[in-house]
């Protein structure tokens, strides 16, 4: 049994080490590194955060429309002079606590609607920030689109430049066995060698910048860069790309009612208008109903109690023949006396009071008519906010037209270099291999190959770029 758990031993850890590796090796597509950068991108979850705010304030600015209600109870102690509660008269020498209660509500029947305009222009504002979040992501989408395919492309250079150097060691090992066996003499191999050192630096060079691509992709979409990431190839090989039959202006009327950008600004714009009828409503009287309901207890508030006794308290004179004598008026009045329990304290001083309030501005430093103009201002420069926005758009849009409609051209004519170029390439190659052409022409048209090879690359990913860029104003996915 353990001879069978030895010869196991070394499978389990073979199996373990590729699922660590496989864990720890990630290929990202293009719709993943977007996804990415969405979840990690700071601009955007400062955006968010906005968002949540605006939404909060829309929030509260319902809740604004309904009555308030408060509550207050206090707590007294008073000594020396002070006012009886109880008999509302002034008392010196004494000592008491006093609680009091008390509930209000008010509600605003009619300020000119600016509380109801209020929840219109945070609406009109919430929408706008998503709105803005939306943009936000569009042109992060965008960014990475644009570094995924400068990654696509740099890969695809160093892939060529390795089958160049390929060939061409394959060529130094042939020139160097023809030198030593005589058949050729030394000035040509070492001209195919320096050919191979230059061809070799190339790819150095190809590597780094395939490196910085990667690393400018990675800083993008929020990612620590290791060895071990890489990204999707998209495959190239039957590159289709249509010439684009609309027009600019088509695209811009196609486009425009969607874009989020110019949404956004017409949001802002609705919104300028409701903050000029907010502040027109402040020239408007203002009615507020109020309600009320308060009580208190007090230590002064006494009852008596037991045994009771008869006493005469003096009320005035009387006219007895012209002598004015005392009448005394009996009272009963206990001996013993206890404060008034709370309960009964509080049903006999409970009161009410409701009421209705009208204010009327008359005149508060012209701030008034100064929000207003302010308002109005405001409302002008959001419109030209508006117009401003939807000519950028257009130009960007004009601008993605003409770069795909010359990536279009650029990349024909590379294709068409690139195919001359390697025709040409590939005679020359057999007829040096053959010794009918001399080794200066045909590094000449192997470098002019390498060039057209390089060119035709760069040009067919300009041209993906430039049709995604034209298909995102076409309102077609980037992935």
């Amino acid at each position: 049994m353990l001879n069978r758990i030895k010869n196991l031993l070394p499978l389990l850890l073979m199996f373990l080490c590729t699922g660590i590796y496989a864990q720890q090796a990630k290929v990202w597509t293009l719709q993943e590194c977007i996804e990415q950068a969405f979840s990690k991108n700071i601009s955007i979850q400062q955006q968010q955060i906005q968002s949540l705010s605006a939404k909060a304030d829309f929030f509260q600015s319902k809740m604004a429309l309904l009555p308030n209600l408060n509550s207050n109870v206090t707590n007294n102690w008073q000594t020396g002079f002070a006012i009886n509660p109880a008999t509302n008269l002034a008392q010196k020498g004494v000592s008491f606590r006093t609680n009091s209660f008390g509930l209000s509500s008010s509600v605003p029947l009619f300020n000119g609607f600016q509380n109801v305009n209020n929840v219109k222009l945070n609406l009109a504002n919430a929408k706008a920030s998503d709105l803005d979040l939306q943009q936000i992501k569009n042109n992060i989408a965008l960014n990475v689109s644009a570094a995924y395919l400068r990654v696509l492309q740099n890969i695809e250079l160093v892939n060529s430049a390795n089958s160049r150097i390929e060939a061409t060691r394959s060529q130094v090992d042939r020139q160097k066995k023809m030198f030593e066996l005589g058949s050729s003499n030394k000035s040509r191999y070492l001209q195919l060698k320096a050919q191979l050192a230059g061809e070799e630096l190339a790819l150095i060079n190809a590597e780094n910048t395939l490196m910085q691509a990667y690393l400018d992709l990675w800083l993008l979409i929020e990612i620590k860069p290791e060895e071990n990431q890489s990204i999707a190839k998209i495959s190239t090989e039957a590159l289709k790309v249509e010439d684009e039959p609309k027009s600019i202006d088509l695209i811009f009327s196609e486009f425009v009612e969607a874009s989020p950008d110019v949404k956004a600004a017409a949001q802002r714009f609705k919104a300028s208008e409701i903050q000029h009828s907010i502040a027109k409503g402040g020239r408007s009287p203002r009615l507020t109903l109020n309600a009320s309901a308060n009580s208190f207890f007090t230590t002064q508030s006494t009852t008596g109690f037991g045994d009771t006794t008869l006493r005469l308290i003096p009320s005035g004179f009387a006219d007895n023949g012209g002598v004015f004598i005392p009448v005394y008026t009996p009272f009963s009045s206990f001996k013993e006396f206890k404060t008034t329990p709370f309960n009964d304290q509080f049903d006999r001083n409970l009161g009410t009071n409701i009421g209705l309030n009208l204010s009327i501005p008359i005149f508060n430093g012209w701030s008034v008519n100064t929000n207003i103009e302010k308002a109005k201002l405001n409302a002008q420069n959001a419109k030209l906010q508006d117009k401003q926005i939807r000519n950028n758009l257009y130009r960007s849009i004009a601008q993605s037209y003409v770069d795909f409609k010359s990536a279009f051209k650029r990349y024909q004519s590379n294709q068409e270099n690139l195919a001359a170029n390697k025709e040409s390439f590939d005679v020359a190659d057999k007829q040096f291999e053959l010794g009918a052409m001399n080794l200066a022409d045909y590094l000449n048209t192997k470098n002019s190959y390498i060039r057209a090879e390089a060119d035709f690359t760069q040009a067919k990913y300009e041209l993906i770029f430039r049709r995604k860029t034209l298909d995102f104003y076409l309102g077609k996915p980037l992935f």
